[in-house]
């Protein structure tokens, strides 16, 4: 009995640090968005994608990138969609080649998924590099299935 008290007690004292850890990563995120575009915050970066890769949650994830990412990032993810030579440009950037095995290895899930959250804007020179699709997939289950595509591009690639 007394450790079973002893547990309740733990998990009462703990449960305010798990709140307090998502304030802070949205505090984070903030500070972020006013920030460096490209700075992806700690917290951020450590977040683990929550979706099991299936052929489902892979097709969805297809579904989204055709519909949102495929017109800069092309079909298979090199950088070559119809509309990269315009954007590089206008931007100053291309888009990424995410089938690279260095851009794979050196992403964490945690980053795909801020940057297709937050996009990446130049807030000095107001250049939206990559727009935020947070609005255009408001649901954090499809942007971690984009995630889970932009994943399944890379071992496409190599």
């Amino acid at each position: 009995m007394r450790v079973l008290e002893g547990l309740v007690g733990c998990a009462l004292a703990l449960a305010p640090l798990v709140v307090a850890d998502a304030a802070a990563l949205q505090k984070q995120v903030a500070v972020d968005r006013a920030g460096d575009a490209w700075d992806i915050p700690d917290a951020a970066s450590a977040l683990r994608n929550p979706v099991v890769a299936s052929d489902e949650t892979l097709r969805e994830g297809q579904a989204l990138w055709a519909a949102h990412c495929q017109s800069c990032h092309g079909a298979q993810g090199r950088g070559d969609g119809p509309d990269a030579k315009l954007h590089e440009r206008r931007k100053g950037h291309a888009p990424r080649n995410l089938t690279d095995p260095d851009v794979q290895e050196n992403l964490t899930d945690g980053d795909i998924f801020y940057r297709i959250s937050n996009g990446i804007i130049e807030r000095s020179k107001d250049n939206i590099i990559m727009p935020s699709f947070a609005d255009k997939v408001p649901s954090e289950g499809g942007r971690w299935r984009l995630v889970l595509y932009v994943r399944q591009l890379g071992r496409a690639g190599r």
